[in-house]
């Protein structure tokens, strides 16, 4: 079973479209892992042979050496391949796996399936973080409640986890996926379905057929969502259940009786890649990750598959030289303090390094000249977002004191710059023409929030839409107020338009909702102001400023980074098409796609300069090179 995890995991990365769903492996393990841990923790305490000592040694036995000799393979090997700005990054993280945080630390910064994500060389190290934050606990209660003899108590207390653990997980994965992705509170019922068995909270099966039945339909269910599953399913929550239940079904069925299932799953092949899953899921991901950093670029299949085998060698190689030395007595004598205390050294020596590499920006200043400049256009980010830009779900304005930039006086302003991130990384052009026109610019903008909410019915945002009717209040009593300048994410700014809306009328709909969208503008600040709307900023399936810094590293050649085609869905591009075919008084559109884009790919390098930062925000430098194009409509302001 533990293969069938592995398996899953190891094609979904290297290959996500030959098993968009094989994530799911890692649910399997934590079932499996649920089952073995608990298992081993009641006979202990059964038997009055339980000790918290002899259980972290056994722990640490068991994580700690694979995962040192691949922190450290990996650590030299990113000192060589990750520029600057991953390099620190990857400090943090070294940081997250010492402290057995890494979960935390990945969930704070993005999500799996991020763009970015997929760039971070130990992200897979989060699972780990999540068994040993459930182990700090869970021994000592399974241990207390068998101890005082009360298994029907410690039954139900696990199911009570379970029901609680799970509930929570429907709902934050559709709240806050990201974080019922990572942390503990929302997989614990995970690892609790694994400890049902081990308790004996679940029936026994005792009939063969119903055992081969059970056993088929286990497989099944986690087999199946490998094929359906994708990177779109919600996902843990209900989706999860599938898996999950088909692990514990396995387990059960084979529990003291061989069925047709269990013994295919016996053969020696599979078997041994169960053996060295742990090792092999440790050096998959970093093995990847770095290949497709110093290549910059996707691994082509036949790469992805070197890699892969390159893995499994080192799975087996792992296996051998540096877990079964370490596993039971084996072959390297160290007593319970000193396995405690070397693991301790460890752990406090990885995060030591990781703090080094993040103090140091990834030692930043001994980077190549063109390194830096790329790495630079990475962190070029809009000087006044702290004070002046809104995180997801905020309803109240910052002060405008300190977000009003140009040729600015007492408070007062004749731009509102308004909108999303996608207006918020215009401010720095934004700011230019002011001071060049002689006119104050006001930021208005929330991060995640489309302006078109004001139009929308939707009661899932009324903390976004008090944000922007705001806004526009505040505008509407500026006495010099010339022009509002609307910039948001196009490709996202219509959470409630489903694929059936990618029609005719579906495009019908949208350009109804712009229209009355621009009435309730009207409404608010009258017909004296002009509007400009500023459409889609073509996004990309990589970050530019990065494929630039990777291209400096090693000297490679940058065309592939200055000029792509772009991959920012369907409302994206619908959305300038709707938008152009728009006509209202005094109402203008600017659409950065027809100046950027070409029958070539879209640009994101102009003279020298990197236009975009990451996927689809750009630097300080694209900022201006794209508000020029408002240079003339300002000006007539």
């Amino acid at each position: 079973m533990r293969a069938v995890a592995v398996g899953g995991v190891v094609v979904f990365h290297a290959i996500p479209n030959l098993l968009p769903g094989g994530f799911i492996g890692v649910d399997v393990f934590f079932v499996l892992s649920g089952f073995l841990i608990t298992s081993i923790i009641r006979t202990e305490a059964e038997s009055d042979r339980f000790s918290i000592a002899t259980f972290y040694e056994r722990r640490f036995r068991r994580i700690i050496p694979a995962l040192l000799a691949m922190l450290i393979v990996t650590s030299i090997a990113s000192l060589h391949i990750l520029p600057p700005f991953e390099l620190a990054a990857y400090g943090k993280s070294l940081i997250g796996v010492a402290a057995f945080v890494s979960n935390i630390i990945f969930w704070s910064s993005s999500g799996y399936f991020d763009t970015d994500s997929i760039d971070k060389p130990l992200l897979h190290t989060w699972s780990l973080a999540v068994e040993e934050q459930f182990y700090i606990f869970w021994p000592l209660i399974a241990a207390f409640l068998i101890s005082k003899g009360r298994p029907r108590t410690l039954g139900l207390f696990v199911i009570g986890m379970v029901v609680c653990s799970l509930a929570a997980s429907i709902i934050m994965v559709k709240l806050a996926p990201s974080q019922a992705f990572y942390l503990l509170p929302y997989r614990a019922w995970e690892l609790g379905f694994g400890a049902l068995l081990a308790v004996g909270a679940v029936p026994a099966i005792r009939q063969p057929g119903w055992r081969e039945s059970l056993a088929c339909i286990g497989l099944l269910l986690i087999v199946v969502p490998m094929f359906l599953y994708s990177e779109k399913t919600p996902f843990p929550g209900l989706a999860a259940i599938p898996p999950c239940l088909g692990t514990l079904l396995l387990i059960h069925s084979g529990q003291g009786y061989s069925t047709a299932i269990g013994r295919t799953l016996s053969l020696r092949w599979i078997l041994f890649t169960g053996l060295i899953s742990y090792s092999l899921y440790l050096w998959h991901w970093p093995i990847l990750v770095l290949s497709r950093i110093a290549l910059n670029r996707p691994l082509l299949p036949w790469e992805a598959f070197v890699a892969l085998a390159a893995a499994y060698a080192l799975g087996a190689l792992s296996l051998r030289f540096v877990e079964k030395p370490f596993r039971g007595k084996g072959t390297i004598p160290l007593s319970r303090r000193s396995v405690l205390v070397a693991s301790a050294s460890v752990c406090i020596l990885t995060g030591a390094i990781g703090l080094t590499l993040w103090a140091t920006h990834g030692f930043r200043a001994y980077a190549s000249p063109s390194v830096q400049i790329a790495d630079a256009a990475i962190r070029s980010v809009n000087p006044r977002r702290s004070a002046c830009h809104s995180a997801d779900g905020v309803n109240q304005l910052n002060d405008p004191s300190r977000c009003i930039g140009g040729n600015s006086s007492k408070g007062n302003y004749s731009v509102l710059l308004w909108g999303d991130s996608h207006a918020d990384h215009l401010m720095p052009g934004m700011e230019d023409l002011g001071r060049l026109h002689g006119f104050a610019v006001r930021q208005a903008t929330v991060s995640g929030c489309t302006p078109l909410v004001i139009a929308s019915e939707d009661g899932r945002q009324a903390a976004c839409r008090k944000f922007h009717q705001a806004a526009l209040a505040e505008a509407a009593q500026q006495p010099n107020l010339k022009a509002v300048v609307i910039s948001m994410r196009w490709s996202t700014s219509f959470p409630e338009f489903t694929a059936r809306d990618r029609t005719p009328a579906g495009t019908a709909k949208f350009k109804a909702l712009v229209v009355r969208f621009e009435d309730r503008v009207r409404q608010i600040v009258g017909h004296r102001v002009k509007l400009i709307f500023v459409g889609s900023t073509p996004e990309f399936t990589f970050w530019p400023a990065t494929c630039f810094a990777r291209a400096a590293q090693f000297n490679r050649d940058i065309t592939t980074c200055q000029r792509s085609p772009a991959r920012d869905g369907y409302w994206g591009e619908k959305a300038d098409g709707v938008l152009s075919a728009i006509s209202l008084q005094g109402t203008y559109f600017v659409l950065p796609r027809d100046f950027m884009c070409s029958t070539e790919g879209c640009v994101t390098y102009d003279k020298g300069s990197i236009l975009y930062r990451d996927d689809d925000h750009l630097t300080n430098a694209g900022s201006r090179f794209v508000t020029r194009r408002l240079r003339n409509l300002l000006a007539a302001s």
